[in-house]
């Protein structure tokens, strides 16, 4: 095989990642508008998607380990590979993710909210943008820019605390709330999560372009 040939398909697999993970992070987006809108048939909609996320993700994930076994990379061209590997991983949790928030809608669907869902979107606005950012910097192997993920994190970190304390209190005032306040919990927990994996992918852009493993 050519050189040209072989940087095309290390350029083919940077592409289908990239693209794998604005998939995923529609996805995340769409559930949180279904869960906002109560709009079951939206959430539907993402559980379906989500099935293609996940072949697309298999899909990649054999591509990936076919160039290395075949290939045999080393230096940059290995630590690509394996950062996409593990990215595709990262991308297929935002999916499952995502999924998970649409079933909370559907089961919710009937039921009015006892509280306006503010901190949660703002959660999931913040989440959003720092996967943008990640998958960003991994395409275009910046460093700097994946450096910038971090302090979104803190903002996350500290909706998921609001949010936990004023869900138990509405818990606190009425009983009846617990199955909904659990529910909500559950999807900000999710998005805590979504930030966290966007680190990752951050986290791995560095390792990517300077060689060594710094956790930011």
């Amino acid at each position: 095989m050519t050189r040209n040939r072989y940087e095309q398909q290390l350029a083919d697999i940077k592409s289908r990642t990239t693209n794998l993970g604005n998939n995923a992070e529609r996805l995340v987006d769409l559930s949180i508008k279904a869960l906002k809108g109560q709009d079951a048939e939206l959430a539907q909609q993402v559980i379906n998607m989500d099935n293609d996320l996940d072949h697309d993700y298999l899909k990649l994930e054999e591509r990936i380990m076919r160039v290395i076994a075949m290939q045999a990379p080393v230096a940059g061209d290995l630590r690509m590979l394996l950062t996409a590997l593990k990215n595709a991983t990262d991308i297929e949790r935002l999916g499952d993710y995502a999924k998970d928030i649409a079933e909370i809608t559907i089961a919710l669907k009937d039921r009015q909210y006892f509280t306006p869902l503010i901190n949660i979107p703002r959660m999931a606005e913040i989440a959003i943008e720092m996967v943008r950012m990640s998958l960003d910097a991994f395409e275009k192997e910046d460093a700097a820019l994946a450096g910038e993920v971090y302090p979104r994190d803190d903002e996350v970190d500290a909706l998921f605390s609001r949010t936990f304390r004023t869900l138990t209190t509405y818990v606190f005032e009425n009983p009846g709330n617990i199955e909904q306040a659990f529910n909500l919990m559950l999807v900000a927990r999710h998005l805590e999560r979504v930030a966290d994996h966007a680190l990752n992918i951050a986290n791995r852009t560095i390792y990517m372009e300077k060689g060594d493993i710094t956790f930011i």
